[in-house]
């Protein structure tokens, strides 16, 4: 019949599960053991917050969940920033860990691995965070951790068995399928909010991480309404960047805020409109706001909306669409020129701070291709240059943990990002200081053969942080750091490794890495960005 680690595989495999990034342990071998068993492949990082990003990356470059399986104790509580970087941005990874044994729980008495409270620890930075008593409630667990992420806002979740329910017989269990059925749509909503389109002279649409799925309808929306394209970080390339109404994820830029103010109807759909979407805490919007969510606690928050709707980003797009009637034969010529002149404000601001990142997502960008991923770190050249200059020709392109901000990444990301579609080219984009937070997780893509490059930029430590120092007229402290000679450790490590000595190398040494049989480290100084 089976323990209830068995159970447990085999409801992740009924709900379409095909990789569990993670760590074995001594409290969580009832699982591998029937996990070796199963059709899903297991990937072992280095340290359980790779494994936590890893499952990250791959649920943003998928669409699907992530999975992430830790041990108890230390296991767990390594995972806890990626989980929260998750939560933070939107992302379904489901978190399943041991727990103490019903008979010592709670009870603060030495057991190994003992926390005061796991399911608290979790509960902290995960939508909910639930401890299972019997197996049939394990199922369960695993049916509700689907359905939340099929049916509402995508959030990761945590799971934890006590040991002694884990090595228990399963018994009689279900494994059940998550039922998916996307919210009714508020038909009074939906007509308020398309008779405020309806009247719009100078509209825009403001896409979030809950439009991802929604690109084509809002895309015809668009045309139809001759409104601008703007997007969060976290929805880049939802619609090509390359349309002619798209101004791009450049909402850090004065002039794109500037053009939300001035438009006289705004539809934001599945954004919080929060300080780390629009780098501004008080956003303006000089005409009528729309919000769109699936999320109810998301429509007033933030800023009040003169209309919203509750419900799925595709569905409330389309049923706008189909209100309105279709987009027109020819986009509107005083919307082309309204695009045009903000796109042309926009690029004399990235010149002025991003400027000396262009050639490199130029060679970037031709050497990944129409469909390939970049996967950023929290470093300069990511957030002043990736997120605007790298083209997004569609959604799930740019991988970038834009909410919470966190360094050492690239590296797993990437791995998880490449495992969810391994026919697209993956690259791995960070700075030196970041790079050191999950430089073991090299060896995890040298076990995998994956030809990953990850291009290392290195300006001496932690820049941005050292350059916030001097601007407060404070003396640099802490931000100044020893780099390691990355491409002998690459070596060390099994990788290829390849110093850049000019910017035009990049595209040869690019190649090389995509060619070979495993990663590759590309290391060049900052200084070679200089315009």
């Amino acid at each position: 019949m089976g323990s209830c680690g068995e159970a447990v595989v085999r409801c992740l495999e009924a709900n379409g599960v095909r990789h569990v990034f993670g760590i074995p342990g001594t409290h969580n071998l009832s699982i591998y053991e029937p996990l070796a068993g199963s059709r899903i492949r297991h990937v072992t990082p280095r340290h359980e917050q790779g494994a936590g990003y890893a499952a990250d990356a791959y649920a943003r470059v998928s669409g699907r969940p992530g999975v992430c399986l830790t041990t108890s104790g230390p296991g767990l509580t390594n995972v806890v920033t990626a989980a929260a970087t998750s939560y933070h941005d939107s992302v379904p990874t489901l978190v399943i860990s041991p727990g103490m044994a019903s008979s010592v729980d709670g009870r603060d008495t030495g057991f190994l691995h003992e926390v005061k409270s796991q399911t608290g620890t979790m509960e902290s930075v995960v939508d909910w965070s639930r401890r299972v008593g019997t197996v049939a409630d394990a199922a369960r667990a695993v049916r509700d951790a689907f359905a939340a992420f099929a049916t509402g806002r995508p959030r990761p979740v945590h799971i934890e068995l006590p040991l002694d329910l884990l090595e228990s017989d399963a018994g009689t269990y279900e494994a059940e399928i998550a039922a998916v059925a996307a919210p009714a749509v508020d038909e009074p909503a939906l007509a308020a909010a398309a008779a405020l389109l309806a009247q719009a002279e100078s509209p825009a649409l403001l896409l979030g991480g809950g439009a991802l799925a929604a690109g084509p309808a809002a895309q015809a929306l668009a045309e139809r309404l001759g409104a601008l394209i703007v997007t969060t970080v976290r929805a880049k390339g939802v619609v090509d960047e390359r349309h002619p109404l798209s101004l791009g994820a450049c909402l850090r830029l004065p002039a794109a805020r500037r053009a939300l103010a001035e438009a006289d109807v705004v539809l934001a759909v599945g954004t919080e409109l929060s300080e780390s979407d629009l780098w501004v805490r008080e956003p303006e919007f000089g005409g009528r706001l729309i919000r769109v969510d699936i999320d109810p606690r998301q429509l007033q928050k933030n800023h009040p909306a003169a209309a919203a709707v509750l419900g799925d980003a595709e569905a409330t797009l389309g049923a706008l669409g189909r209100l309105l009637g279709p987009p027109p034969a020819e986009l509107a010529p005083g919307a082309l020129e309204r695009a045009c002149g903000w796109r042309a404000q926009l690029e004399e601001e990235l010149a002025a701070d991003g400027g000396r990142y262009a050639a490199l997502h130029l060679h970037l960008g031709a050497a990944l291709g129409e469909d390939g991923i970049l996967v950023g770190d929290s470093a300069m050249p990511v957030y002043y240059g990736s997120v605007h200059q790298f083209v997004a020709r569609a959604p799930r392109r740019f991988v970038y943990p834009v909410g919470y901000a966190t360094l050492g990444y690239a590296i797993p990301g990437a791995i998880g990002a490449k495992l969810a579609r391994p026919e697209a080219r993956v690259l791995g984009l960070m700075g030196d200081g970041g790079a050191m937070f999950a430089i073991a997780e090299l060896a995890t893509a040298v076990e995998l053969r994956l030809p990953i490059p990850f291009v290392v930029v290195e300006n001496g430590g932690y820049g941005e942080i050292r350059d916030e120092m001097v601007a407060r007229g404070a003396k640099p402290l802490g931000v100044d750091l020893t780099a390691p000679d990355f491409v002998g450790l690459a070596e060390a490590m099994g990788a290829a490794g390849e110093r850049v000595e000019a910017l035009d190398d990049l595209p040869g040494g690019l190649e090389r890495a995509f060619a070979a049989g495993g990663p590759s480290v590309l290391v060049l100084d900052e200084g070679l960005l200089q315009p």
